[in-house]
């Protein structure tokens, strides 16, 4: 039986990527490097040639997707669930100011998800959405589906699907932008493949064709 292989990619960066905001909900667009990042990345995935794209209906994710998979916006499935975690009154932020303005963004670090931040989206709201997005790309028709979101996102999708705790997931797995991780979906459980494939980002300057390097599975 022919298992259906997803393809994880992480948007590109934005300006409060590189200002190290919290983005949440806030529909920040590409930066400069952002588009460039995507663009590197369409080379390895114009390769693999995905038959289904599934995005986040943020212009960040929407963005990246078109460019990757070198595709018009009309041809991606937009999807709802696949938004970044709603960091309320966080969104906006920057990691610094958070640290100076008292104990509650330390502790949120050290403990993802045990503080409850003001108006942002809980533990069990997140769950329930990426479950979602797990049931309906079990029912997708194509093999090899690419997935855009953010790495907020991306990364519960990954504590559900390998049956891990949002809290250790986030706290040990780094997702960089437009990166590439691969999970296969045995029809019973899913395998992760690779993880934060970013080698499309460095190749230029080694003289090496994006096109020599695969999607690895």
């Amino acid at each position: 039986m022919t298992m259906r292989k997803i393809l994880l990619l992480r948007h590109g960066q934005t300006d409060w990527n590189a200002q190290m905001r919290f983005q949440g909900r806030m529909d920040i667009p590409l930066n400069e490097l952002g588009m460039q990042q995507a663009a590197m990345a369409a080379e390895r995935i114009a390769e693999w040639a995905p038959e289904e794209i599934y995005v986040s209906p943020l212009k960040r994710a929407v963005t990246t997707a078109a460019i990757a998979a070198g595709c018009r916006r009309s041809d991606l499935h937009v999807m709802e669930d696949l938004r970044e975690i709603g960091f309320g009154d966080w969104e906006g932020q920057s990691i610094s100011s958070l640290r100076k303005s008292g104990e509650d963004y330390s502790h949120w670090a050290a403990h993802p998800f045990s503080v409850k931040i003001p108006n942002a989206e809980s533990p069990d709201e997140i769950r329930s959405r990426v479950r979602r997005v797990l049931a309906a790309l079990r029912k997708a028709r194509g093999q090899r589906i690419l997935v855009v979101s953010h790495g907020g996102t991306l990364r519960a999708f990954l504590a559900e699907a390998l049956n891990l705790s949002l809290e250790a997931v986030w706290k040990n797995f780094r997702m960089n932008n437009c990166a590439l991780t691969g999970l296969e979906d045995t029809g019973e459980k899913f395998v992760l493949c690779f993880y934060n494939d970013t080698l499309h980002s460095s190749v230029s300057s080694q003289g090496i064709s994006r096109k020599s390097l695969p999607v690895p599975f």
